[in-house]
């Protein structure tokens, strides 16, 4: 008697889903699913109550799912359940029917594939700016690099750059705000994402005084470490190390995904901003050039300077040509800090420290100040009179010479030895050519 064979189809999962996350930017919700490979998907709308639905083929769920509180504008909670055949069903409920943008992402840095699901919001903010009127205030953008679903570098303690530049952007703003007459843009403010451009544009469309744009470093080998300044040059980065930062920085927009939350619409016509342009190129320029010098004094002070930001002169600071998208913007004086290398241990391991990550942030903008005190921009209160520049430099900065002592250069300064010693954290009286000293003396005072 011959046996009966029955073939029981079983769904295979080829795919599995890992997780759920969220975050809320100023224009929409953000809604991530972390996925082993790449989705297939499909997705639609419902409505009463106003729902959205993503079926993903061929997936499964091995794993309990912590999606967390969530406080949305758009979103109201996250469901998910197996479907049968293979098919992983996620539904978003939300507060109102809105219009979704659904895309892929592949792996980058920390994160694996990924789809996206950005949810707008109910309103949409005039990002705009018709006033055409001098701003009073100076005016200082701040973009902390990176953001959301881009990390940027990824340091040897599994830092993520897109946090460090985002505290110490806010240690800068702080400082800067606490001074008379200064008033600080974020480009973000959150851990969300903001394209590359639109970062730029933000600035133009504010009419700022001033971009400043906060990374962190990183490179294939750990021996690199100091804080360093960029600006715009006028053709390609000159050097091996220069050629990867802008590399990396500018592959973000199109390797960790683009925001989608700023209407580019106001910044396509550049008539728009006549009242910049008038500024020649190079004298914005040199602008750039002092802010970032300024900026790099100040940094010296609390961080070791790259090689690269050094002059052979004693005590000057130079800032390093490149091509950052960011600092393509001729009618706004744009600087790019990087704040330290988070590929060298020490770098690191300072760079992970919230007393660190605040001595920066206040270096930067102490190096801002002392730029606007010696340079007004005109019509603020500040060239007026109307407030009162509170900065002054209670430092200097020297490079040792061949046949210096450490005696000879605080005799010369009229300081002590051990004000230098502790100033630089010394731990004896030995010094070494080309080091650069702070010398803790008040050169101005207002």
């Amino acid at each position: 008697m011959a046996a009966l064979c029955l073939a029981v189809a079983i769904p295979i999962h080829a795919n599995e889903l890992l997780g759920v996350r969220w975050n809320e930017g100023p224009h929409n919700t953000r809604v991530v699913l972390d996925l082993e490979q790449e989705a297939e998907f499909t997705f639609g709308t419902l409505e009463g109550p106003p729902r959205i639905y993503i079926d993903l083929q061929n997936t499964s769920l091995q794993r309990r799912l912590d999606i967390g509180d969530i406080d949305s504008r758009v979103l109201k909670r996250v469901r998910h359940a197996d479907s049968g055949q293979g098919k992983y069903r996620v539904v978003l409920d939300l507060k109102n029917q809105v219009d979704p943008t659904v895309f892929k992402l592949e792996p980058y840095g920390p994160y694996g594939h990924r789809l996206v699901i950005d949810l707008p919001s109910e309103f949409v903010l005039d990002d705009c700016s018709t006033d055409t009127e001098p701003h009073e205030d100076v005016v200082v953008v701040l973009d902390a690099g990176h953001g959301g679903e881009d990390p940027g570098a990824i340091g040897i303690t599994k830092m993520f750059e897109k946090h460090v530049n985002l505290a110490i952007a806010r240690h800068t703003k702080t400082a800067l705000e606490s001074a008379p007459g200064f008033k600080v843009i974020m480009t973000r403010d959150g851990d969300y994402e903001v394209p590359l451009v639109t970062r730029r544009n933000i600035a133009l469309g504010q009419r700022a005084h001033l971009f400043v744009s906060i990374h962190a470093d990183s490179f294939k080998r750990p021996g690199p470490r100091g804080v360093s300044v960029y600006v715009l040059d006028s053709g390609k980065a000159q050097t091996e190390l220069d050629r990867w930062s802008v590399e990396n920085e500018n592959r973000a927009d199109w390797r960790g995904g683009v925001a989608s939350w700023v209407n580019s619409d106001c910044f396509e016509e550049p008539d728009q901003y006549k009242f910049l342009n008038e500024r020649a190129r190079d004298v914005v320029l040199d602008s750039s050039v002092s802010v970032g010098k300024s900026v790099l004094a100040e940094l010296s002070s609390v961080a070791h300077v790259h090689p690269k930001g050094l002059t052979r002169d004693r005590g000057d600071f130079r800032v390093t040509d490149a091509g950052f998208v960011v600092l393509k913007s001729t009618q706004v004086p744009s600087i790019l800090v990087e704040t330290g290398f988070l590929s060298n241990p020490q770098d690191a391991r300072l760079l992970g420290q919230a007393s660190h990550q605040l001595a920066v942030g206040q270096a930067i903008a102490k190096g801002i100040l002392a730029y606007f005190c010696d340079n007004p921009p005109w019509h603020t209160k500040l060239s007026r009179g109307d407030v009162e520049c509170t900065y002054s430099r209670d430092f200097k900065t020297y490079r040792v010479q061949r046949g210096d002592t450490l005696g000879e250069i605080a005799l010369a300064n009229n300081v002590s030895v051990t004000s230098i010693r502790q100033a630089n954290k010394l731990p004896s009286d030995r010094i070494y050519i080309n080091q650069l000293l702070t010398i803790p003396i008040r050169m101005r005072q207002n």
